[in-house]
């Protein structure tokens, strides 16, 4: 036995066998013994140990040296178990490197076994970002070892193997926290935990391994969390010799293996392609629906369990939680049975017991309650998203209050997955207009919200419209750098870990929904100073967070406050939303032709800024490429990706048609301008046919507005300068040679104008625009067949013939009688989280 104070330099020596003896006694006088932990870190005895696991003898095996590493493993990982204050100094670059390490290169299964333990407490404690992105290799060495163990395994029972495979398991979850990570290591691990669960599932007899249930979990709730959708159909396509056995599991005796046959359960679930999807929720086929239906009964089981224990949920699975959430999220009959069930107060009571009065100390959040508050707010999120009952439901159990206080709370590792859920249960419950005007504003939102998106001290808020001179200008060093602003700017995108990033995204989400110009949060958000750093999240360089930004500006410029819109521009520019207009991303270009649509929308002046700071062909062009997009066709449904992006490929051409038909709604010289590029008169044309009924509709309003016959007293602004001459009468009225001057002059306007209108007529007629208004006059929507009887009216009354009945005409007029109709602006009430 070697004396305490004589241990560093044995683990320090080249002595094997001295090495080894110092290793256990070290162990025996650290276990059990915080500060014994605590006075040998502050001695440097991590970096002992961390040498001593990552010097394997370069392939050889040996005995001395695989003992001295698997001892080491072992003191690690009691250092790990340990107070959170102790575990969190073990949370090093040099401890990641070195973990890591040895699972990619030779390790005996014991020393396995000690450094994924370890592994796994202190991604537990904090979810470092994306283990998988800082090491390459580690999903590929983990897919390995999996296929090893479990081959093992199934040829020759050993417990040890077992052990093995439990512990990596556990891990897989832990190393890909966020959405894209996952991505990146479902290719790698599919393969071999479907192997590993499907030989679970035919029972071990056929496998020749008795499973014991924390494997058979474990393996279970880690295939669910790596599988994407295209994986997953193909495992569905196993049919009922899979699915029936996780059926089953349903009723197994233990809550681990419930719980995870339900999440992987519901992983297949969701993984199909909806039937339907609608503001009121996602229908599915009905015997998938009858699964998750299937589903709910189990989870909320398993949730009263815990409620019904000592603590009241406070040791309740968030998995429990963040399954329902992914059930809930597509609305409907689940989300009906869930609410039922008063899924709603019990989550409401989970979030008392974790934090009571709301007080969020960042220091009493650890990792695990954490996890609890984010599975909780999102799954109150998933409730309220298509139901505005739900969501007043949500609000009078309080919830609000929790978001704001999660909001306000100082950001830590162990609070930003509930910083990103809170947002998500705002961006629910904005989708509310009466909430939207009253609850909400009161709250405490705004603060919280711009918070979350960066900083703006006191002396540096400015109000609304100061300074919104040369809105046209373009921003200096767009490219480069975000626009200088009186605000803190953000922090160098490169310095940002994924993590933060997708706390901005979320919050920018939630941004979407109060800023519309119905919204009273409009204005105090953008007093304080919110929109230099919605512009910046649109110039960044992480997808999602651009896509939320861009929808943010477009709600921004939605509606008819043109000082908003001024102010907008003046930060915005129009070099980046063309840019954002051509972006790799189909959704980005979505809602950057939306903000040109609705900053066009009933003004004329923005619609001549564009022209003058993007060039009138250039603006055509980039409208004609929009309207010609067609997506990539799959080879099947295996391609999930190209099959998610198609809808996408018809909302640009909505956005870019609208366009068209908001400039046709202004001046007449517009209107000419539309006329002279018949290029994007013709793809108008071609889209009357098409399947969406939007397009069409587009469509005919464009030709409505170009047909339109302007009012005399807008005529002098259009055109040329040969429109009506306005002359001022003395005070003693007017003489019989004013009064015939100026008759001779409106009827020269009259016959100048008219010849202008037909021959926009006769060029519509000419590109084939009348053939296509006969054939939607059998439109299966009513609105495109009352906007073609419109359409028709006018083009036919400017070419001399009106085939319309006398009660057609008398509706029409009565309608044209309010002057030029646009269709409005885009608004989305919601922000769709590239998740």
């Amino acid at each position: 036995m070697i004396a305490e104070d004589d241990l560093l330099p044995y683990l320090r020596s080249d002595d094997r066998h001295g090495q080894l003896g110092a290793l256990r006694s070290l162990k025996n006088s650290v276990i059990g013994h915080s500060d014994q932990k605590a006075s040998y870190l502050d001695r440097g005895v991590l970096d002992d140990l961390l040498a001593i696991i990552g010097t394997p003898q370069d392939g050889v095996k040996d005995p001395i040296s695989d003992e001295c590493r698997i001892q080491a493993g072992v003191v690690l990982g009691s250092f790990a178990y340990s107070d959170p204050e102790i575990s969190s100094r073990l949370f090093t670059p040099a401890t990641l490197s070195t973990l890591v390490k040895v699972l990619t290169q030779y390790s005996p299964p014991a020393l396995l076994i000690a450094s994924l333990r370890t592994l796994t407490a202190l991604l537990t404690l904090r979810l470092t970002p994306s283990l998988v992105q800082q090491f390459p290799d580690l999903a590929k060495s983990l897919s390995e070892l999996i296929s090893h163990y479990s081959t093992a395994c199934f040829a020759n029972y050993a417990r040890q193997d077992v052990q093995v495979l439990t512990n990596l398991c556990t891990l897989v979850p832990l190393i890909s926290p966020s959405h894209s990570s996952t991505q990146s290591v479902s290719s790698e691990l599919t393969g071999p935990l479907f192997d590993l669960v499907y030989g679970s599932l035919k029972g071990s007899q056929a496998s020749g391994l008795v499973f014991d249930s924390k494997l058979k979990s474990t393996a279970i709730l880690a295939l669910a969390h790596v599988l994407t959708p295209t994986a997953a159909r193909e495992i569905a396509a196993a049919g009922p010799k899979f699915t029936n056995p996780l059926l089953a599991l349903l009723r197994a005796p233990d809550t681990a293996t419930r719980l995870s046959a339900a999440s992987l359960l519901t992983a297949l679930y969701t993984s199909g392609k909806p039937e339907i999807t609608s503001t009121s929720g996602v229908t599915r086929a009905p015997q998938i629906t009858t699964l998750a239906l299937t589903l709910v009964p189990t989870l909320m089981k398993l949730l009263d369990d815990t409620i019904a224990a000592p603590d009241h949920g406070r040791k309740c699975d968030p998995r429990i939680l963040h399954t329902l959430a992914i059930l809930c999220r597509e609305g409907g009959d689940v989300t009906d049975r869930c609410v039922e069930a008063g899924l709603i107060k019990k989550i409401v009571s989970i979030i008392v017991q974790v934090a009571p009065n709301n007080h969020f100390a960042p220091g009493r959040i650890f990792e695990t309650d954490g996890k609890l508050l984010s599975s909780s707010l999102l799954c109150l999120s998933a409730l309220g998203l298509y139901n505005e009952d739900y969501r007043k439901a949500i609000i009078e159990a309080g919830a609000l209050s929790v978001v704001v206080a999660v909001m306000n709370t100082a950001n830590t590792p162990a609070t930003r997955e509930v910083k990103i859920a809170a947002c998500h249960v705002l961006r629910t419950l904005s989708r509310s207009v009466r909430l939207l005007r009253t609850t909400m504003v009161e709250s405490g939102v705004v603060c919280g919200i711009v918070d979350l998106l960066g900083d703006a001290s006191a002396e540096e808020e400015r109000p609304l419209l100061e300074n919104v001179d040369n809105v046209g200008s373009e921003p200096e060093q767009m490219d480069d750098e975000p626009v200088h602003t009186t605000v803190t700017e953000v922090a160098a995108e490169e310095d940002e870990e994924e993590e933060d990033l997708e706390v901005r995204t979320a919050a920018m989400a939630a941004v979407c929904n109060l800023v519309l110009d119905f919204s009273p949060l409009r204005k105090p958000i953008l007093d304080k100073g919110i929109l230099p750093l919605v512009v910046s999240g649109a110039r960044s360089r992480y997808t999602p967070l651009r896509l939320n930004s861009t929808w943010a500006l477009k709600h921004m410029v939605f509606g008819d406050d043109m000082e908003t819109k001024a102010c907008v521009m003046s930060h915005l520019g129009f070099p980046l939303i063309i840019k954002l207009c051509d972006d790799k991303e189909i959704q980005v270009q979505e809602q950057a032709l939306d903000f040109l649509r609705n900053l066009t929308a009933r003004s004329e002046t923005y619609i001549d800024m564009l022209f003058d700071n993007v060039g009138v062909d250039e603006v055509f062009h980039l409208v004609d490429c929009k309207l010609s997009l067609r997506p990539v066709p799959p080879i099947d449904e295996s391609e999930q990706e190209l099959l998610s992006t198609q809808p996408y490929y018809t909302k640009v051409i909505i956005a870019a048609a609208y366009i068209v038909v908001h400039i046709a709604a202004g001046y007449d010289r517009h209107r000419e301008t539309v006329i002279a590029h018949e290029a994007v008169l013709r793809k108008i044309v071609q889209l009357m046919r098409h399947e969406n009924y939007e397009v069409r509709l587009a469509c005919v309003w464009t030709l409505i507005n170009l047909t339109w016959v302007e009012e005399p007293n807008r005529a002098p602004d259009d055109v040329a300068s040969a429109g009506q001459i306005h002359t001022v009468s003395p005070a003693g009225g007017q003489s019989s040679e004013q009064v015939q001057q100026e008759q001779s002059v409106s009827s020269f306007a009259e016959l100048y104008f008219a010849d202008i209108y037909r021959r926009r007529a006769m060029t519509l007629v000419r590109l084939g625009a009348r053939e296509q208004l006969e054939y939607l006059k059998q439109d299966p929507v009513l609105d495109v067949r009352e906007k073609t009887k419109t359409a028709i009216y006018q083009m036919d009354s400017l070419v001399g013939r009106s085939p319309l009945s006398a009660e057609d005409e008398q509706d029409i007029e009565a309608g044209l009688s309010r002057g030029v109709e646009d269709a409005g602006d885009a608004m989305q009430i919601d922000s769709e989280l590239h998740a």
